[in-house]
């Protein structure tokens, strides 16, 4: 069985749309990196909440709610990444309630722009790993064939 990706059927699109589009390798280091971030923000989401939870004792609910659903559709972008462009601008959008979260615990403010800064180097620099593997890889099967 050979370990060889399968070229896509369309063609890939240009300027923010190809860094955005999801790669068909088996371990893409973009998605690897960009689902890393997405769960970690996740985990920060849920203990920023426990700190809001002490700081405003007049919503409490409100928080919890807010917070929770951040959390829930950070880890929900992450597990789209494989299937959907849509998926890393979705957690590009998320990026800014997480630096809004700030206005209630001010550490948010720069958790969440170092996040949002994390996210965005990933995603790109994840594609351009990928595309110099793919690259590679496009140039071994050339110089040994299909079989080897």
């Amino acid at each position: 069985m050979s370990a060889r990706r399968t070229t896509p059927t369309q063609p890939r699109p240009h300027g923010i749309g190809r860094i955005l589009h999801p790669s068909s390798r088996k371990a893409a280091a973009q998605r690897m990196f960009s689902a890393t971030t997405l769960v970690v923000e996740a985990f920060v989401v849920f203990f920023a909440v426990l700190v809001a939870h002490q700081l405003s004792a007049d919503s409490r609910a409100t928080t919890w709610v807010i917070g929770m659903g951040i959390a829930i559709a950070l880890v929900g972008a992450a597990s789209m990444l494989r299937r959907t462009p849509w998926a890393y601008i979705a957690g590009m959008v998320l990026q800014i309630p997480l630096v809004l979260m700030g206005l209630i615990v001010p550490m948010m403010w720069w958790l969440g722009l170092a996040f949002a800064a994390l996210y965005i180097y990933g995603v790109y620099k994840g594609h351009t790993l990928d595309a110099e593997k793919d690259a590679i890889d496009a140039r071994w099967y050339a110089e040994h064939g299909e079989g080897s």
